[in-house]
């Protein structure tokens, strides 16, 4: 595929040449705009080996997109053994998280070295686009190499129509490179398919967003402790930092006074630190059991220490309520989608680090409340008390956590049928 717009665009961002490309960068990495010791990928120069097997290629504007995508990496990964995940970003925005299973590299710059040398080196089987912006050069040449490609979240910003008002052509040719295209909403559909891609090929999926695979537990020690608890109301503090100790037991102090049969499961963010904290607050006059003492919470218990590693997903199935620990600290590290996926309703405090995007997510639908000190979140326990209050808004985390899979499904079942049909 190389009609003359095509060529013509490709030819603009390839004046500077091999020499031009390079100074660029230097410039860039002087100027903080670039990574220090991983500029060179931009140049085509791959900082890994390709692994052995199928690879397919995910393409996103930043890093802070992992998360919408990190669900559909697991559904892939789960679907083939033996497939390689290669991730590309067009900005250096932060440092990239080491815990997506799959490769990290810097987008090419938009010349036909870089371009080539990255193509050359990685060779992938399946290209998964989740970016609005379109890289001619670069999505061009993969078309021209017959390899497929899913366009995901497609839609055109507002910025770019001009842009591609003055080549339709070139637009078009775009657009029928690709295999698949699942635009965001129906403005986006009718707008890519009035710019010429094939009506067969376009699809009004919905958005691809941010999902989690909820926390499992042992099921026959879940109904066990829910027959021990034999309906008490519950709220959980997971993953605490002990900065925020203290906030929290004030808050459960001032809520038992109402809600006497209260019971506030607390998992110490370091569990081995479980032992002394049950015999701190046993020393401060509270009813405790603590798990690592293979205690259970006996009806006059009203703090229950959850210190056994690999738990957290037992706790979140039995508490309507979860905190999650450490947003009052600076420390919060826990998905508030995992306990919502649960039904648990999810408070948070004003700290959380990481996770941005889910928490908004939620708060935004009315699935979660920020509270800012010991009295706000004693305010917003008393609140969830309500079953009325906490089922509106475990209805609403529901509909969070759910929305999205059905396009997870339809591009990880696309994606095994297009590597069958090359035979990888």
């Amino acid at each position: 595929m190389s009609p003359f717009g095509i060529s013509l665009f490709r030819g603009l961002h390839t004046l500077q040449g091999a020499a031009g490309l390079e100074r660029r960068l230097k410039r860039r990495i002087a100027d903080g705009r670039e990574h220090p010791d991983r500029g060179t990928e931009r140049l085509g120069i791959a900082s890994a080996e390709r692994p052995d097997g199928p690879l397919v290629w995910l393409h996103l504007t930043g890093g802070d997109e992992i998360e919408k995508v990190s669900a559909l990496i697991q559904h892939l990964k789960a679907s083939r053994e033996d497939l390689n995940v290669l991730i590309t970003t067009t900005l250096y925005d932060a440092e990239f998280p080491d815990d997506t299973g799959a490769i990290h590299q810097f987008s090419p710059y938009s010349g036909v070295g870089p371009i080539n040398a990255f193509l050359d080196h990685w060779a992938p089987d399946v290209a998964l686009w989740v970016d609005s912006q379109l890289d001619v050069p670069l999505l061009s040449e993969l078309f021209k190499r017959k390899v497929p490609a899913i366009w995901i979240n497609a839609h055109l910003p507002r910025e770019t129509h001009g842009q591609w008002r003055w080549l339709p052509g070139l637009m078009k040719s775009v657009l029928t490179g690709f295999d698949t295209i699942l635009a965001e909403n129906l403005k986006a559909e009718r707008e890519i398919r009035r710019l010429g891609a094939a009506s067969s090929h376009v699809t009004m999926s919905g958005p691809l967003q941010m999902q989690v695979v909820p926390p499992g537990c042992n099921m026959a020690e879940r109904d066990r402790f829910a027959a021990k608890l034999a309906a008490r109301p519950v709220w959980l503090a997971a993953a605490t930092h002990e900065k925020e100790v203290a906030q929290i037991l004030a808050a459960h102090r001032q809520l038992i006074r109402k809600s006497h049969r209260l019971l506030l499961i607390i998992e110490p963010g370091v569990p081995e630190d479980g032992p002394r904290l049950a015999e701190d607050l046993e020393a401060d006059g509270w009813s405790v059991a603590c798990r690592s003492r293979d205690e259970d919470p006996s009806p006059d218990v009203q703090v229950f220490v959850a210190d056994q590693a690999g738990e957290t997903g037992l706790w979140m199935h039995l508490a309507p309520i979860t905190f999650i620990g450490g947003s009052l600290a600076d420390e919060a590290c826990l998905n508030p989608l995992e306990p919502a996926a649960l039904g648990s309703v999810v408070l948070f405090g004003p700290l959380k680090n990481g996770h941005n995007e889910a928490f908004r997510r939620l708060e935004t639908a009315g699935a979660a409340s920020m509270v800012k000190d010991q009295k706000t979140l004693t305010q917003a326990v008393e609140r969830l008390l309500s079953p009325d209050c906490a089922a509106k808004m475990a209805m609403a985390a529901w509909d969070i956590t759910t929305s999205g899979a059905e396009v997870s499904d339809l591009v990880r079942d696309r994606v095994v049928a297009l590597l069958d049909q090359a035979g990888v």
